[in-house]
C-alpha cells in the first residue's frame, strides 16, 4: 500500500495533476484507493456507469471501442502516469469504451463524489482538466 506522500509525488507526476500544488495534490491522494488488475482483466466495460478517473501507475491498459462490424477498434493504449475514465467525473453517462490490463496493472483510482469536493475547493484542478479535455479531443480530431 502506498503512502501519502507516496501517492502525491505520484499524482505530480501525472499531466493533469503537474500544475498543482502540494496542498492540492494532497487533498487528491487523500481520496484516491489503490486498485490491482491481472493481464486480461477488464477495468471497465464500454456501455457501463463510469463515476471514477484512473491513474495507471504499473503496467499497460488499452482502451478500445467495439464497432458496428461486431470488430474491436484500439482507440488507445496507456502506460504508467496516463489517466483514463476523466468524462466520468463530470458526466452522468455510460463509458464511451472499454479498458483491459494488457498487463498486471495497479492503478490509482478517484471517485467523483470526492473528486466534485476538491474542486469546488481548488477550482485549478477544474481548469487543468478542461485543458486535458480540450488537448484529447484535438489529438482525437486529428486521427479522424
Amino acid at each position: 500500500m502506498l503512502s501519502t506522500v507516496e501517492k502525491v509525488i505520484l499524482l505530480k507526476k501525472v499531466p493533469i495533476f503537474e500544475n498543482l500544488g502540494g496542498e492540492e495534490l494532497l487533498s487528491i491522494s487523500d481520496i484516491t484507493q489503490e486498485k490491482d488488475y491481472k493481464k486480461g482483466e477488464n477495468i471497465f466495460y464500454e456501455g457501463t456507469l463510469g463515476y471514477e478517473l484512473y491513474i495507471l501507475i504499473q503496467g499497460s491498459i488499452e482502451i478500445s471501442k467495439k464497432m458496428s462490424n461486431n470488430t474491436k477498434k484500439v482507440i488507445a493504449t496507456f502506460y504508467p502516469y496516463d489517466y483514463f475514465g476523466e468524462m466520468s467525473l463530470f458526466e452522468d453517462s455510460t463509458h464511451s469504451a472499454t479498458a483491459i490490463a494488457l498487463e498486471n496493472v495497479k492503478c490509482l483510482v478517484i471517485p467523483r463524489e470526492g473528486f466534485i469536493d476538491i474542486c469546488y475547493e481548488y477550482p485549478a484542478i477544474t481548469l487543468e482538466i478542461i485543458k486535458t479535455f480540450s488537448r484529447r479531443l484535438r489529438e482525437t480530431t486529428q486521427k479522424l
